[in-house]
């Protein structure tokens, strides 16, 4: 959180790079809410803010109960605290100074979430940036939509809409996305089958698969760098707009995640389907989720059950 748009710019950009799902508040007040709907890992929180600042914030989350289980950092430009911190010292995990580097940020921010150090893992999370952005550019020069079909579109989904498929083998799924990208709508596919399987199942030659694996590889994504997968769905749904996008392996997400962390992923890319008016589907095995974790699954999201999905006439 911080008043200042440019430093919220940077630092949102290094979070992501770091493998996290970043999330942003311009000013106190806007911050109290997202912390409370939200409720993060982890806060860097600015200081010095003219609606409400630093201190007032942290106060207030503390006497709402909201700063339990969650680390906190306070970014300052200041070389002394003074006494606005009495009371609060408990919920302070850190300061970081401004100006900061982005080395030192993105090492901050490992420790405080207990992660690895940054020089064991950076290198495979800029591996895999690269790739993601190098596929999705390929698919960009070579016009990665597929040949169109002259028969009807069979399926019928509306614009800026976020479907659940609930089945317990994905293949109702590709149908309806197969389907999609058949006639003239750019899509990306996130799977934790093998690309080349899809492709030969499905037919797939130009549409952009991303591979959830714990493998290292230019269309792999590990499962446990979320927000690098985040991030490169969100951009691929800003950039192609009228578009579609199938999660396959939401499960798996859960498995090396938990279930609020994918949940959070989940909000952000139905937000950014929405504003850009593409399309999502998501396959999903019920007998894998508790009842109260499905029912969040479905909060905004239109629901299929596969065995009533049929062919639209």
């Amino acid at each position: 959180m911080d008043d200042n748009a440019a430093i919220l710019e940077i630092v949102t950009e290094l979070i992501s790079n770091a493998g996290y799902q970043p999330l942003t508040a311009i000013g106190g007040r806007e911050c109290l809410a997202k912390v409370q709907s939200e409720r993060p890992d982890l806060m860097l929180l600015d200081i010095n803010m003219p609606d409400m600042d630093g201190w007032a914030v942290l106060r207030t989350l503390k006497e709402k109960g909201l700063t339990e289980g969650m680390k906190i950092m306070m970014l300052t430009a200041t070389t002394e605290i003074g006494a606005d911190i009495f009371g609060l010292q408990d919920v302070v995990t850190g300061y970081i100074r401004k100006p900061f580097t982005n080395d030192e940020l993105s090492q901050k921010v490992r420790k405080a979430l207990g992660d690895q150090p940054e020089g064991r893992e950076a290198p495979v999370l800029e591996s895999e940036r690269k790739g993601l952005r190098s596929l999705l550019r390929k698919r960009d020069e070579k016009g990665g939509v597929e040949e169109a079909r002259t028969s009807a579109k069979m399926f019928e989904l509306h614009r800026g809409f976020s479907y659940l498929v609930k089945e317990t083998k994905p293949h109702r799924s590709f149908e309806i996305f197969v389907d999609q990208v058949t006639h003239n709508i750019p899509g990306l596919c996130v799977t934790r089958q093998h690309p080349t399987i899809i492709r030969n199942q499905w037919g797939l030659e130009k549409t952009p698969i991303i591979w959830l694996s714990n493998q290292l590889g230019k269309v792999y994504v590990n499962p446990t760098n979320i927000g690098i997968l985040s991030d490169t769905i969100i951009r691929f749904v800003e950039k192609s707009g009228d578009s579609i996008v199938l999660i396959d392996g939401v499960e798996f997400l859960i498995v090396n995640n938990d279930f609020d962390k994918v949940l959070r992923m989940v909000h952000h890319v139905t937000e950014a389907v929405m504003e850009n008016r593409s399309r999502l589907i998501i396959s999903v095995d019920p007998r894998t989720l508790e009842t109260r974790e499905l029912a969040l699954l479905e909060r905004n999201m239109e629901i299929i059950e596969a065995e009533e999905a049929r062919p639209h006439q």
